[in-house]
């Protein structure tokens, strides 16, 4: 029932207007094809939804802002369940724009060059975008008292952008539909994809390690506890 109790008030915490305008933002330039009327080749679409799954990735990391982190520390539930129901939203979430970004892609494309997108590729690198936002994120959280991590996460996944798209050739992932290169390309992806899911998991479910007193301290701490239980008895009979 705890479980149960807490989906509802973190849903309700969550802060979607940021994600909306950043998934609307990533639509509007996928939409660009049809609105001018113009004709694409299959790498220029795949560039326009490269931006705009961007665009959404950083929306993602405003779903784990959690002002009210210091508050919630002494709850029943588990810290991690919380993530859980944001990752799950922003799973969702990025599902349906992603539907909605290759649909709006495929039917605004001229000439039918949409019909020629490896869409499957596509999805791994939306995948894997979406995933760096959510590991930045659960690991701000993690090591971020007051719970707001976005000023941190949503940097992270636009500086990892910028490093995949100017990366050399043997580690690049962003290639042309139709380079060579495109398989090795999407091995990367998909061990960066791993590695993020990996990171995001060992953050939200580690306990984070309490500092020890020195032996020192406790010792005198115990030495001041003894003091004060011998001198209790004699105050009482100074009394009586």
């Amino acid at each position: 029932m705890s479980r149960l109790a807490v989906v509802l008030p973190t849903l309700r915490a969550t802060r979607q207007a940021p994600l909306l305008g950043a998934m609307a933002a990533g639509l509007a330039i996928v939409t660009v094809p049809a609105a001018l009327s113009v004709t694409l080749s299959p790498d220029n679409l795949a560039t326009l939804l490269r931006l705009g799954v961007a665009c959404a990735a950083v929306g993602l990391a405003f779903l784990f802002d959690d002002p009210a982190k210091p508050t919630t520390a002494t709850a029943p539930a588990p810290a991690w369940h919380g993530l859980a129901i944001r990752t799950t939203v922003a799973t969702v979430a990025m599902a349906l724009w992603w539907a909605g970004a290759i649909a709006v892609t495929v039917a605004g494309a001229q000439e039918g060059t949409g019909d020629h997108l490896p869409l499957p590729g596509l999805t791994l690198e939306a995948a894997a975008l979406a995933a760096v936002a959510v590991a930045a994120a659960v690991v701000a959280w993690r090591f971020t008292p007051r719970g707001v991590v976005s000023p941190a996460a949503a940097p992270v996944v636009l500086v990892v952008v910028a490093a995949l798209a100017f990366a050399p050739r043997w580690l690049s992932v962003f290639v042309s539909v139709t380079s060579p290169d495109w398989d090795a390309a999407h091995h990367r992806l998909a061990v960066l994809l791993a590695c993020c899911l990996a990171a995001a998991l060992a953050a939200a479910t580690l306990r984070p390690t309490t500092r020890r007193r020195p032996a020192v301290q406790r010792s005198t701490i115990r030495r001041r506890s003894t003091a004060d239980d011998t001198a209790a008895p004699d105050h009482a009979d100074s009394r009586g």
